[in-house]
């Protein structure tokens, strides 16, 4: 069976079952629509910067029928790029069993449909779709939530993956963000114009004003970049005619010249994590390729970094071909695989006992304190049905009716947010339950408004129980 990761910063085909799949190919998602011919993939790419007025990068995301507003002869819309991209991929492979298909979020219901006649119409019938970030993450046993972090050509997309329980356990994809502008394609702009200026500087010649020179310039960055992860610097080289140009790269350079794009990167996984649980964080190839992302992603408390194998999704989808393959009249995409879980996940956190010593006795807000009890104590600014309640301003932005409650239970303190704008615990987000101890802030809304976990005590220092 054939399997086929369509993320459009790297298209990868995998063959095979199970553990015996391999990987036969990835190429970029980039077309040029030449008068006579259609290039697509790596043939493309090396000649995106000498004709980019005839350069197609986001013909993945934007597939539809809507006519281009540079067609070519044989090309009218963002569907037969594709086409032509699938074709080029799988006319050579001949296999009964068909192709899954492993699609990143954010696809429309009308997207899918037009994707599957599009694959189908080169003559290997699609068996079954599956997200993409899901497949990915499932060659290891499933932590209680994984973020799953890739760079597409436009964006970067964060997908957050959840282990459950019931009679059909396994790892589910729950929500997924987009990072607009920061995807493959702005962090190789930022750092090719860097370059430019160390090249001016230096020689007084700038590459990115020669169309030549530029496409030489962006098809030896992936070099450069993967000296740079296993040395401080590199000397970057170039030839113009009869000239040799070259300028020392030093991997601090391209991190600081790049850091716009890695700062919002920190801050998509930062405010995607739960409050009171660790990240695990799984990336694929290109993102481990940026230099230093990953000890950057490591400083972040409580993060464990793990890189995905080239074409994860594809060979994932391989993997679950039995869960994921459907009959043609009953195809739809499968948001949830039978992972099996890891060694502890099923243990419920906020049922085991907090220390006395960082367990809260009372919450604090505007300067008066409300005990936190066996008692739920809601928090909202319309609270009335509530035996115990805490009573906000009724102005208050971002803060729903009855926004969470807090209570004691089990030997911990615990809050559990059923708002419409979301509670953080020191600015991250709740999902459900989680448990509380001294010194927390609790966020409520956006802008919302802030309440302080706090603990009262005897003379001799000791908790107040």
């Amino acid at each position: 069976m054939l399997s086929l990761e369509l993320i459009d910063a790297g298209l990868a085909l995998a063959q095979g079952a199970g553990a015996d799949a391999t990987l036969l190919g990835e190429e970029p998602g980039i077309a040029v629509l030449e008068a006579s011919t259609t290039l697509t993939g790596a043939a493309a790419a090396a000649r995106i910067r000498l004709n980019p007025l005839l350069a197609q990068t986001n013909f993945w995301r934007a597939l539809s029928t809507e006519p281009l507003t540079r067609p070519s002869r044989s090309i009218h819309t963002t569907a037969d790029i594709a086409f032509a991209q699938v074709q080029s991929l799988l006319g050579a492979q001949a296999d009964r069993e068909g192709v899954l298909l492993a699609v990143p979020a954010g696809y429309s219901r009308a997207q899918l449909g037009l994707l599957l006649g599009i694959v189908n119409e080169t003559g290997v019938a699609v068996a079954g779709l599956v997200d993409a970030a899901l497949a990915a993450c499932s060659h290891e046993p499933a932590p209680p939530r994984i973020l799953h972090l890739d760079l597409e050509l436009h964006q970067a997309m964060l997908t957050v993956l959840e282990y459950v329980g019931g009679e059909r356990p396994g790892l589910k994809r729950s929500r997924y963000e987009t990072l607009p502008r920061h995807g493959l394609l702005a962090l190789q702009h930022t750092w090719m114009k860097f370059i430019a200026g160390l090249f001016i500087g230096k020689t007084r010649f700038d590459p990115l004003h020669d169309a030549v020179i530029e496409q030489r310039l962006l098809d030896q960055l992936p070099e450069w970049l993967a000296q740079l992860a296993t040395q401080p610097s590199v000397v970057a080289s170039l030839q113009f005619g009869d000239r040799h140009m070259a300028v020392e790269l030093e991997r601090a350079q391209l991190v600081a010249a790049a850091e716009k794009h890695y700062l919002e990167l920190l801050r998509l996984v930062q405010g995607a994590r739960v409050a009171g649980l660790p990240i695990a964080l799984r990336v694929s190839q290109r993102v481990a390729a940026l230099p230093e992302l990953l000890s950057q992603f490591a400083t972040l408390r409580d993060c464990d970094v793990a890189v995905l194998p080239r074409g994860a999704a594809a060979l994932g989808a391989l993997n679950y071909a039995d869960a994921i393959r459907r009959t043609p009249d009953a195809l739809a995409l499968v948001y949830q695989l039978p992972t099996p879980p890891a060694a502890g996940v099923g243990a419920v956190r906020d049922e085991q006992s907090t220390p006395a010593a960082v367990r809260p006795s009372h919450v604090l807000f505007q300067g008066r304190a409300w005990a936190v009890t066996e008692r739920p104590l809601v928090v909202g600014w319309a609270t009335e049905t509530a035996a115990r309640a805490l009573l906000l301003p009724a102005a208050s932005p971002g803060v729903s009716r009855s926004h969470c409650t807090l209570l004691r239970r089990n030997g911990s303190v615990q809050v559990e947010d059923h708002s419409t704008y979301g509670s953080y615990v020191n600015d991250e987000r709740i999902v459900g339950r989680t448990v509380l101890t001294v010194g927390d802030r609790l966020r409520l809304g956006s802008p919302g408004v802030t309440l302080e976990l706090i603990q009262l005590v005897s003379d001799d220092g000791a908790p107040q129980d």
